[in-house]
């Protein structure tokens, strides 16, 4: 996945500014810090910096993509940690961005306390994902088995909301933001091809290759007229009460 994630799931400058866009109301300001958890390749880490002047710290836990992100974004302040375990002490953090991280989680009710515990109180924590019926989405038609019934990608919204209010979260937020996944069926299939969504990831060889070969029958028959949009959720939970207090910043 992360030889081919930024071919496979790069974003145009204008789709990272609607991103950006919504996410701004929630950001810090210059002198504040972001935590960009599962920060895959760095696709959002310098997009977050740029927008509010805010410290930037990448968290993710493939080497592979930490290595990507270090070669992408050079300056970047890169740590390895999964979300069920973050790496760092409390009230570190005035906001975190979870970008399409969700759905990896093992262990919900831990993830949520870890998140608690390094957001300062009042701080914001940004999902972006996609939260709408499995069967709007146009690569579901291709590959159903991606999106099976009781998967981690068919978390429902309500059930992760539940889970952060158990940890002491408040939902502020929740809007949709469109994006360009494609101009063309030509770009279409070619990022299909590198299989960097990680529902497409997990599936089968022979599943994969099936339905990779429907999508490309349908667009040579021109199926796909002009681009291809996506239409994902940006959910915005506030930390409403006060985390256990922390040894020494350290970032100090």
């Amino acid at each position: 996945m992360a030889a081919g994630y930024d071919r496979g799931r790069g974003l145009r400058s204008r789709d990272l500014g609607r991103w950006m866009a919504a996410a701004i109301p929630y950001l810090p300001s210059a002198g504040g810090r972001i935590l960009d958890l599962g920060a895959g390749a760095g696709r959002f880490s310098d997009a977050l910096a740029r927008s509010c002047g805010a410290s930037v710290v990448a968290c993710e836990p493939s080497a592979a993509m930490r290595a990507a992100l270090r070669s992408n974004l050079p300056d970047a302040s890169v740590v390895g940690g999964e979300a069920e375990a973050i790496p760092f002490l409390a009230g570190v953090f005035d906001a975190v961005w979870a970008s399409q991280v969700v759905h990896h989680v093992k262990d919900l009710p831990a993830f949520a306390a870890d998140l608690r515990h390094v957001l300062r109180p009042q701080g914001h924590l940004l999902i972006r994902g996609g939260f709408g019926p499995v069967k709007d989405l146009l690569l579901y038609r291709y590959f159903p088995h991606a999106w099976a019934a009781r998967s981690a990608v068919r978390l429902t919204l309500e059930l992760i909301a539940g889970v952060l209010a158990g940890a002491g979260f408040a939902m502020v937020d929740h809007v949709q933001v469109e994006q360009t996944f494609a101009q063309n069926a030509e770009e279409l299939v070619k990022k299909v091809e590198a299989r960097s969504l990680s529902p497409l990831a997990g599936l089968p060889g022979q599943a994969f290759e099936h339905g990779l070969s429907a999508l490309r029958s349908d667009a040579d028959n021109g199926a796909f007229a002009g681009p291809i949009v996506d239409r994902l959720d940006l959910v915005v939970f506030r930390a409403h009460h006060q985390a256990p207090a922390g040894e020494q910043d350290p970032f100090a």
